[in-house]
């Protein structure tokens, strides 16, 4: 056990202490000691937590979801694509979207809604949302207190019941793709499985319904449009038809089959071999143009005229020249310029490319021939066509307008044909209107509820309950500021404990003939009265942690003070006291609580009984200690050492003959004051400093019984005399730890020396008082 200076306790909060470079670290016991301390809490919790999810799966009214599925026909109008590899057509994803939206329409609700009476249906009568109630409410105080009348008033309730109706409704249908399949399930949740089975089923042919009453609808209307359109077309052909068919007789347009007139026949060979000469003129011009660029070029390319490509001779000369060439680039490469290996190999390059020349030239020639023939034949050609044309000009203008008035009259023919189609296709989608999907699987009344889930909700009240006590004990641990923790005043306050101290219990006495004491004053002999109690126990620990700091040759003065009254600290210092005399060590006890004085008050009526003993003032002429610097108010010295332990001695016997112990030595208030220069106001200051000085060398053991140093300077004084302070909290778990370091910082600068802590009533006597605290003593 070390000292523990007060100059040197820190009052910063944990927080501050970490800043400063302290760490902590958080192993497996704090968290299962954590754990343990709030047991209770976090089983409380859980409890609640699982007793309110029973009491809500208990108190809530069962919901049952029915399910029907329905399959869509994809039509060749909604694909968009294709896959490659299978060849599975895949229909447009929005087009899905478009058809779930659908189904969850306000207009396949209100048919399902019409259709099963929902509006009066029980499940559907107490609709009305929170906003609607406290607008109602205040509307209606309003007009109470205007005196306006809504004429109205019916016909709006009406209409927003049935809003009601249908958003509730609503809230209870569940509309899901399956997968990628073109598969809808249509779900409808509800208190009575039955009535869950009926609606889902409701909509699912409401939906197919509402389908094939818009198909049958457009169709209707594309009927009356197309019948229109069909007698307006066909009279349009049949006019144009016959007057086409006047024109012609009146020109005399000779018709070749049904396609063409005779002139137009012979004209249109011709113009056919007009075309041809071109083409084959141009042809030919286009293989001399290119055999001219690659005279001049002397190079091969890839458009090198048939008869190049397909000369030997030429070919034989391209190789030869290659090889040429890659010889004279070997040659570069080992002789300088100016070799004659190089210039003869350069001489063969040029005779060759001469070569070539020679050839191309030879076969322009020949392309000059074809290129005056083709000219000649087209211009011949071109002769026939245009005496062709002359003979038939006449009728050309009526040929054209002939034709004109032959497109018309086949264009309105076409039309009418298409229309006509239509029409039969749309009649028969009118007598027989397809839907868009079908049933695939009909809801029934499902087995089991859908909500509350037992399995589901119990589990997550638990854990919720689990996570609430969790939470609950973390800020409680974090916001408990109390000093019942030991480690928290020595990690924050740097204060070791010496030892906890478990409520009083008084024990019967044995001995019937002696006078029980007051309740209130037992426990100032409880080491007397219960040498082997947990009490008893607890204090002989204090001791010992005394023990460890006492020095082996001469005295200690030790001070035992609180922070405020009633913690205890009379109780732990007479107790000490009773403890050490009956170990048979020198100790002396000093009332230095010049506020309630309670020791000297007790030990004028019952020192006996609490095993004190009063200090006797010896006569000046026989004086073992003196105080020559005081002034006495009269003759009274502190009695001798040898005078005590006679009269002790004296009594160390009691009539019975039964063994009695040794009572402790106590200087009171009053002797203190006694001893104190009369002219001084707080002259029982010094006085006691002188006393203790001159007492330790008596005593080996010297007890300070102090007030709460909080209230009192006296305090704070009179541990500037002792060699060590011993801090009693009795209300550790009232007392936080900012208090108390507010309490500590009163003593200022003064270089004291703090014990330890003594937890009295700390409750540790049986386990549920180690968590909660206890009572009280004395």
């Amino acid at each position: 056990m070390g000292l523990h200076e007060f100059g040197n306790i820190s009052v910063g909060s944990h927080a501050e202490r970490k800043g400063a470079g302290e760490k902590e670290y958080l192993s497996f016991h704090d968290v299962f000691a954590f754990l343990r301390r709030n047991t209770l809490v976090i089983g409380a919790f859980t409890v609640a937590g699982i007793v309110l999810g029973g009491v809500y799966v208990l108190k809530t009214q069962p919901i049952y979801q029915a399910t029907t599925r329905l399959v869509m026909d994809p039509e060749q109008g909604r694909v968009i694509s294709q896959d490659v590899s299978s060849g599975t057509v895949i229909i447009e994803t929005a087009e899905i979207a478009s058809q779930v939206e659908i189904v969850k329409s306000e207009a396949i609700a209100l048919d399902v809604i019409q259709r099963l009476d929902l509006v009066n249906d029980p499940e559907f009568a107490d609709t009305s949302s929170l906003r609607t109630i406290v607008v109602g409410l205040l509307t209606s105080t309003v007009d109470m207190i205007t005196g306006t009348t809504r004429e109205d008033a019916t016909t709006v309730s009406e209409e927003e019941r049935l809003r009601h109706v249908m958003g509730y409704f609503l809230s209870r249908v569940t509309v899901q793709r399956v997968g990628q399949s073109y598969v809808l399930q249509i779900g409808y949740s509800s208190n009575d499985p039955q009535k869950a089975a009926r609606t889902a089923n409701a909509l699912a042919d409401a939906y197919i319904r509402n389908g094939m009453n818009e198909r049958a609808e457009a169709a209707k209307r594309g009927a009356t449009w197309l019948e229109n359109r069909l007698a307006e077309i066909g009279a349009k052909a049949r006019k144009a038809a016959i007057t086409a068919e006047e024109f012609r007789n009146r020109n005399g347009i000779t018709a070749v089959g049904s396609v063409s007139t005779l002139d137009q026949q012979q004209l249109s060979e011709l113009s056919s071999q007009v075309l041809a000469a071109k083409a084959g003129t141009a042809a030919e011009s286009a293989k001399l143009e290119i055999l001219t660029k690659l005279i001049l070029k002397d190079q091969a390319t890839e458009s090198d005229p048939e008869e190049v490509a397909n000369n030997a001779q030429i070919q034989k000369l391209r190789e030869d020249i290659r090889s040429a060439r890659t010889r004279l680039e070997g040659l570069k490469s080992r002789y300088s310029d100016g070799n004659p290996a190089i210039a003869a190999t350069q001489a063969e390059i040029d005779r060759l490319d001469a070569g070539i020349g020679a050839e191309l030239r030879r076969i322009a020639s020949v392309y000059r021939a074809n290129v005056e023939v083709a000219r000649t034949r087209e211009k011949l050609v071109e002769e026939q066509f245009a005496a062709a044309s002359r003979s038939g000009e006449d009728k050309n203008i009526a040929r054209v307008e002939l034709a004109e008035m032959e497109s018309n009259a086949n264009t309105y023919r076409r039309l009418y044909e298409s229309i006509l189609q239509q029409l039969s296709g749309t009649l028969q989608t009118l007598s027989f209107p397809s839907a868009q999907a079908r049933v695939v699987s009909a809801a029934t009344a499902p087995f089991g509820k859908s909500w509350p889930k037992t399995s589901i909700i119990l589990p997550f009240s638990a854990m919720l309950g689990f996570a609430g006590g969790l939470m609950v004990a973390v800020l409680r641990n974090s916001l408990d500021r109390r000093t019942s923790s030991s480690g928290r005043l020595e990690r924050e306050l740097g204060i070791g404990s010496l030892g906890r101290i478990p409520v009083y219990r008084p024990e019967p006495r044995h001995n019937k003939g002696k006078p029980a004491l007051p309740e209130p004053v037992q426990p100032l002999r409880s080491i007397l009265d219960s040498p082997y109690s947990r009490f008893s126990e607890a204090l002989r620990g204090v001791k010992s942690s005394l023990d460890a700091v006492m020095p082996a040759s001469g005295s200690l003065v030790v001070g035992v003070t609180s922070v405020g009254s009633g913690e205890g600290k009379t109780t732990i210092a007479t107790n000490l006291a009773q403890l050490y005399q009956n170990e048979g060590q020198s100790v002396l006890l000093i009332d230095a609580d010049f506020i309630s004085a309670r020791l000297t008050r007790l030990a004028a009526n019952t020192a006996t009984e609490l095993g004190l003993k009063p200090l006797e003032l010896e006569e000046p002429d026989i004086p073992l200690i003196s105080f020559p610097s005081m002034r006495r108010r009269d003759t009274a010295e502190l009695p001798t050492p040898h005078s005590e332990m006679r009269r002790e001695r004296d009594h160390a016997e009691t009539p019975s003959g039964e063994a009695s112990t040794i009572p402790v030595p106590l200087l009171t208030t009053n002797q203190t004051k006694q001893i104190a220069a009369s002219h001084q106001r707080y002259g029982h200051l010094p006085a006691l400093k002188e006393a203790i000085e001159k007492l330790r060398k008596q005593y080996k053991v010297v007890i300070v019984d102090m007030s709460g140093f909080e209230n009192s300077a006296d305090t704070r004084t009179i541990c500037t005399y002792l060699d060590g302070v011993i801090l009693v909290l009795g209300n550790s778990n009232k007392m936080t730890i900012e208090r108390l370091a507010d309490a500590l910082a009163l003593f200022g600068r003064s270089r004291l020396a703090l014990l330890g802590v003594v937890a009295n009533r700390s409750g540790v006597e049986d386990w549920f008082q180690s968590r909660f605290g206890g009572g009280g003593i004395g």
